[in-house]
């Protein structure tokens, strides 16, 4: 809900410390020297787990690189070194906007995880929760997308952000009241924040422009953010007695629901996700005669009338007849550096090559030459967070 303008700074302080991640956790800080993640360091500076402070240059306008020197020495007042991560966008100039975002995180996360910081903090906060559900309900993206950005969440852009949970601390606040203790600090104003062919642009404006509305679109989030919740505690009685394996194969003994199935099928099958429920329930008939259904995402299913069998689609190696889907789960070398293979597994090592193998109806995988492996199963990760709310 949104702050009251009269909270002192010691409540926003110690509402912001409530919402970090657990003592002893160590978590990096997405800055882009704007005003809310310049008040949120500020917030942060001298605390024990903030281990580094990340920039991304984007690159998309004149000036950024001399925006990013700017953040340094914003950041630098505060006791901190900037880590400036550069994205060079490529190819066709389409949807640049989500391929910018799904960079900065995924540079982000590249950070994350070869300093094995497992948590990454933004600075977004109940303005922005308002602009983002107005924003879905004017797209009709239905109940679960009104429920808005979420105080917590395991790798919400995927891959890109595998093996990191991202923490919104200051989601509860207003603008207002996080900014608050800037003082004299001048942040970075980023002009796209005024282009109005933006559409969170317009949503700002629009909230702007009708006082109560904001409050109106807050209370709907927290109302979808409650359905959800016990969509996911059905979910979870469901799912009660489920067997994965290292290879990521997932069992249970029973027939489960279109609401269970959209939510793990992605898992399963390395993708992002949830998938459309619609779609999903489509597969409930065929899968209860007992045939072998593409689920989806990367995913297919099968009942033999005690077990509901889910695995990842082993088109994945082969690719489909007419090739318009080629592989995805391909060889690769093992190196020190983390890398996230098929979307569902951490490969790490001093040498040595991993390589999907088909066995059956489930892609699985098999390591030549390795020395010192490890191979760390994304999907129990996901399948973890997703049957807590996370």
């Amino acid at each position: 809900m949104l702050s009251p303008d009269n909270q002192n700074l010691t409540e926003v302080e110690d509402r912001i410390t409530a919402s970090l991640p657990a003592d002893g956790t160590s978590f990096a800080l997405a800055f882009s020297g704007g005003g809310d993640s310049l008040a949120l360091l500020q917030q942060l500076r001298n605390h024990a787990g903030l281990k580094a402070v990340l920039h991304v240059d984007h690159g998309l306008r004149d000036g950024s690189d001399a925006e990013a020197q700017y953040a340094a020495a914003l950041a630098k007042s505060l006791g901190y070194d900037l880590v400036v991560l550069t994205w060079e966008p490529n190819g066709p100039t389409s949807g640049l906007q989500e391929k910018a975002r799904q960079a900065r995180y995924g540079l982000m996360g590249d950070y994350c995880r070869a300093h094995d910081i497992p948590a990454l903090l933004t600075a977004h906060h109940a303005d922005d929760q308002a602009e983002t559900v107005l924003m879905r309900v004017k797209r009709g993206s239905g109940w679960r997308g009104a429920a808005g950005i979420w105080p917590t969440r395991y790798a919400p852009v995927w891959p890109e952000l595998a093996g990191v949970t991202l923490y919104r601390p200051a989601l509860d606040l207003s603008r207002d009241d996080l900014r608050a203790p800037l003082s004299d600090l001048d942040p970075i104003n980023d002009p796209s924040n005024r282009d109005r062919t933006f559409a969170r642009v317009r949503a700002r404006q629009e909230l702007a422009d009708h006082p109560t509305l904001a409050q109106d679109m807050l209370e709907l989030s927290d109302a979808m953010r409650r359905g959800v919740r016990e969509g996911i505690a059905r979910i979870q009685m469901e799912l009660k007695g489920y067997h994965l394996t290292h290879e990521g194969q997932f069992s249970v003994p029973k027939l489960i629901s279109a609401p269970a199935l959209a939510l793990i099928a992605p898992i399963i099958g390395g993708q992002s996700g949830p998938t459309q429920r619609l779609r999903i329930a489509e597969k409930l008939e065929p899968l209860a005669s007992g045939d072998t259904v593409p689920i989806g995402a990367g995913c297919i299913g099968q009942w033999d009338g005690e077990i509901l069998t889910l695995s990842r689609d082993p088109v994945a190696i082969s690719g489909r007849r007419d090739r318009r889907v080629m592989p995805t789960a391909v060889p690769i070398q093992i190196t020190p550096q983390l890398t996230v293979w098929d979307g569902r597994f951490m490969v790490s090592g001093s040498a040595g090559q991993l390589h999907p193998e088909r066995r059956g109806q489930h892609v699985g995988f098999r390591v030549l030459y390795g020395r010192g492996v490890r191979v760390r199963n994304l999907v129990q990760d996901r399948l973890d967070a997703a049957l807590t709310g996370m």
